[in-house]
């Protein structure tokens, strides 16, 4: 490999330090401004890693083939330890700050969907269910004032019904009384099987 191909992997890992140490920063700004939990940061811990280990070999096949020399690490180590001596406390306070008027934007946006469109609709629908209780009462209010005027015009005429059914009533009496004596003969029997377990 030639030594402007060396000094050009060197310089590349360089920048990748760089932007793993600032990544680094955001994300652990990010993990504090916005109270992850304890027990997913080994998960995000993993992810943050896989990245950034993806990011380097991708930027050593673009520039040596993916050759792992030890200039390699020299650069990354120069990268990684130049953006925490000079850059991190500025990138942390401009992360934190970035992050401050992004959740002051988004509750702000809350409080303009909020008072256009959520209010309005739970006020519709609270107005809604007034009228169908409204409607349910009437509606039941009508069904009993016309049960109690059908009441007496209905019970008479099935008063009517039934004595003229008589006759035919009579001829249904020897099943009936046979039905009710085979079913209370059945009782017996079920009652004398469950004694005797």
């Amino acid at each position: 490999m030639s030594t402007a191909s060396q000094f050009s992997t060197i310089g590349a890992m360089i920048l990748c330090g760089l932007a793993m140490g600032t990544a680094f920063d955001v994300y652990r700004v990010a993990t504090h401004r916005f109270h992850v939990a304890r027990w997913l940061l080994p998960g995000l811990d993993v992810v943050y890693w896989a990245a950034a280990t993806f990011a380097v070999f991708s930027l050593l096949l673009n520039h040596n083939h993916g050759e792992v020399r030890m200039y390699v690490f020299l650069g990354l180590g120069i990268g990684v330890t130049g953006y925490f001596g000079l850059f991190s406390g500025t990138v942390a306070k401009v992360s934190g700050w970035l992050f401050e008027k992004v959740q002051q934007l988004f509750k702000l946006v809350w409080r303009i969907s909020d008072s256009l469109a959520f209010k309005p609709l739970k006020w519709i629908v609270r107005l809604l269910a007034k009228m169908l209780d409204i409607l349910f009462i009437v509606t039941a209010a009508l069904l009993l004032w016309t049960g109690k005027l059908m009441y007496k015009p209905l019970s008479a005429l099935f008063g009517w019904l039934w004595a003229k059914l008589l006759p035919v009533r009579r001829k249904f009496e020897p099943i009936v009384r046979t039905w009710r004596k085979a079913k209370g003969k059945w009782r017996e029997i079920v009652h004398v099987f469950r004694g005797k377990k």
